[in-house]
């Protein structure tokens, strides 16, 4: 396990639309956070259509068992799409990190939470070629500036992808999101 925590119990959303890869994203950091040795709890939510409605992903990376298996409060919320960010952004607690793709998304002024731009479709489009790699640059960067699993967990998953031109393009993808929070 990564983090230094004794106790560790984190809540995290990711949120966009159908089609961006939210859901593939939560899928891979709860296996990162398996890989890393701890409790995992993953569930994802989308709407009917195939593409343009709503997508969320819930993960809750614990060191002790999970109870409840769905995010009440996150801790950390990437918004990929500015419908999902106009309604979960106001809403989040008192500390809440949320990640920003500012491509999709026009932030609003909350000062209760702290807010982090990640161009990641700029930069992927830019970087990749295409956009379709946003989704792992955004959880690159939330990795980066969370530490919710370790950089080792992280590049174990990302090696597991069927394709090797798909592992080659996700570990691209990685170094750019680890910069891009970086330099935030």
């Amino acid at each position: 396990m990564t983090p230094s925590l004794e106790a560790l119990h984190i809540e995290v959303r990711i949120a966009g639309e159908a089609g961006q890869g939210v859901l593939l994203s939560g899928q891979m950091l709860a296996e990162m956070a398996s890989a890393d040795g701890y409790e995992v709890a993953q569930s994802a939510r989308y709407g009917a259509a195939v593409r343009g409605g709503e997508a969320l992903a819930d993960v809750i990376v614990s060191t002790e068992p999970i109870d409840f298996p769905l995010v009440e409060r996150p801790h950390y919320l990437v918004a990929l799409s500015q419908p999902t960010y106009d309604r979960l952004a106001p809403a989040q607690a008192a500390g809440t990190l949320v990640i920003f793709d500012p491509f999709f998304v026009k932030p609003q002024d909350l000062p209760s939470i702290r807010q982090i731009r990640i161009p990641a479709t700029d930069v992927a489009i830019a970087e990749l070629g295409r956009a379709t790699g946003a989704n792992v640059v955004a959880l690159a960067a939330l990795v980066e500036v969370s530490s919710v699993v370790g950089q080792e967990a992280a590049q174990t998953v990302l090696e597991r992808a069927e394709n090797p031109k798909f592992r080659a393009a996700n570990r691209k993808a990685w170094q750019l999101g680890q910069r891009l929070a970086q330099e935030a």
